[in-house]
């Protein structure tokens, strides 16, 4: 096995920046199925155990994660961008957690993984998702209304959707 000196000094960033998590990430677990395919194109964490990672005979690896349907997919044309290996030789058999665009392909949930640094690689005795700490609220003053001229009141306008996202990016 080979063992990776310089880790931890990389890994200890990560973890002060995970210490104080994102309140707007979202984490959902990888046996999560349905909820994770209503997330189809936005940018989300899944975290779990993997098992049964293999390869195709085109070369893309597959790493499947335990108790659902959830997958990681890297294709023979991003394999480069991983110097220590290829993705299912990596991350088989290892609690992940990985952060990507949720796609949906055959009615499965999927991330494209493109970069090492979308896979983080969790402690078996690390706790994850990390706690979101309460925030407090703190109270607002009061505005005192102006008056304001009279005017027509506006239509209220739709929310603006992003759109899907375009399935041609990831299987070329």
């Amino acid at each position: 096995m080979k063992t990776f000196p310089w880790l931890p000094g990389l890994l200890a960033p990560l973890a002060a920046t995970c210490a104080h998590a994102d309140s707007s990430a979202i984490y959902i677990a990888a046996t999560e199925t349905e909820e994770l395919k209503a997330k189809d194109g936005q940018k989300v964490t899944v975290y779990g155990e993997t098992s049964g990672a293999g390869k195709s005979s085109s070369g893309t690896n597959f790493v499947n994660f335990e108790g659902g349907e959830f997958y990681l997919v890297t294709f023979k044309t991003d394999l480069n961008l991983f110097p220590d290996g290829e993705p299912a030789d990596l991350y088989d058999g290892k609690r992940l957690a990985v952060t990507g665009v949720m796609s949906i392909y055959q009615g499965k949930p999927q991330f494209k993984l493109t970069s090492p640094e979308q896979v983080r690689i969790l402690e078996a005795d690390e706790e994850f998702p990390p706690k979101q700490e309460e925030m407090k609220e703190t109270p607002k003053p009061e505005a005192k209304p102006e008056a304001a001229p009279e005017t027509e009141p506006k239509p209220e306008e739709e929310p603006k959707r992003k759109p899907p996202v375009d399935p041609s990016e990831y299987f070329k």
